[in-house]
């Protein structure tokens, strides 16, 4: 199972980078809107959309993120007291919770940005199709279950020392 663990690194490393072009997205939109709006006078009304926007893509993309990193809320307390094998056990079951969970809803939110209504629908300021900001819904899900996956089947090879390596930084 190497090729999930290297398409979910693969796509992490594309994810951070889309992060970073969000965030930056974002803050120049704001900086945008609060120049035009104390300093000319004339606000503009599509930065806030914008920053909106980029705000709710960077809310997906980085939930998945933070479950491949480790660094998503987990229930440590609990985790820790148990043996390996129950250890195990609420790996493989929290991921398969998680993967049935997000497959599910991405399915529902594909389905649901394919429908016509959502396709011709346009945003209010920037005159764009809401199917844009709407994709965010099962791109970051899809992502969400690519990663999960890769924990799920990293679960069943879990060892104690497993867990230092748990909270670390991707490469």
């Amino acid at each position: 199972m190497k090729i999930i663990a290297t398409i979910s690194t693969t796509l992490y490393k594309m994810e951070k980078v889309l992060a970073v072009i969000l965030m930056s997205v974002m803050l120049g939109s704001i900086a945008l809107g609060v120049v035009f709006r104390y300093f000319f006078g004339n606000p503009l009304t599509w930065t806030d959309e914008l920053a909106v926007y980029m705000l709710i893509w960077l809310t997906f993309i980085g939930g998945s993120m933070s479950v491949k990193s480790g660094k998503a809320a987990s229930l440590d307390l609990v985790f820790e007291r148990v043996q390996l094998i129950w250890k195990k056990i609420f790996l493989i079951v929290g991921y398969a919770c998680v993967i049935l969970f997000a497959a599910v809803v991405a399915y529902m939110a594909i389905q649901w940005i394919s429908n016509p209504s959502i396709q011709t629908k346009i945003s209010p300021g920037l005159k764009i199709s809401m199917f844009l900001p709407y994709l965010a819904i099962p791109f970051g899900l899809v992502c969400l279950t690519v990663h999960s996956f890769n924990h799920f089947v990293q679960a069943f090879t879990y060892r104690e020392n497993d867990l230092a390596d748990e909270g670390s930084e991707v490469k």
